[in-house]
């Protein structure tokens, strides 16, 4: 219960954080697919010139890093200096994942559930890989450190 509760501050600010990043490369991905409508007229496209269009591949590529960054800042501050071990790591990844996927799913309640079903995916299956290569990386690196 100890840990659980030492874990209540970084998993709310990983939510907070990553909301905002998402938002912010979501935000980049519309005004990117606006610009590219006014560019050329609208016709039928396929899903792949679609995620062209919202330039989806960077804007993803570009989350992940910022929230790799974030985990390493965290995994350091909020886990190893605090003695917290692989469950508590795991529990932060499982709850700040779960928790920001809801949220970006009631963001998107009037939109149609293709969009509330991938707009949370790209929130939380780049939150999740970053999120593990960001432990894996500082404990291999604070590991040595000690």
């Amino acid at each position: 219960m100890e840990h659980l509760v030492q874990l209540m501050l970084p998993i709310s600010f990983g939510v907070i954080t990553s909301i905002f990043t998402f938002l912010f490369f979501e935000k980049k991905a519309i005004e990117t697919k606006r610009y590219n409508e006014k560019e050329n007229e609208k016709n039928n496209i396929s899903l792949s010139e679609n995620f062209k269009r919202y330039d989806t591949d960077r804007n993803v590529r570009n989350y992940s890093l910022v929230m790799l960054v974030f985990t390493l800042f965290v995994s350091y501050f909020a886990f190893f200096t605090q003695g917290l071990n692989l469950i508590d790591v795991f529990v932060y990844i499982f709850l700040t994942t779960f928790i920001g996927s809801a949220i970006i799913f009631a963001l998107k309640i009037r939109k149609s559930i293709l969009v509330k079903v991938f707009a949370s995916f790209l929130y939380g299956a780049p939150l999740i890989a970053s999120s593990i290569f960001g432990f894996l990386i500082s404990y291999i690196i604070y590991a040595n450190l000690k």
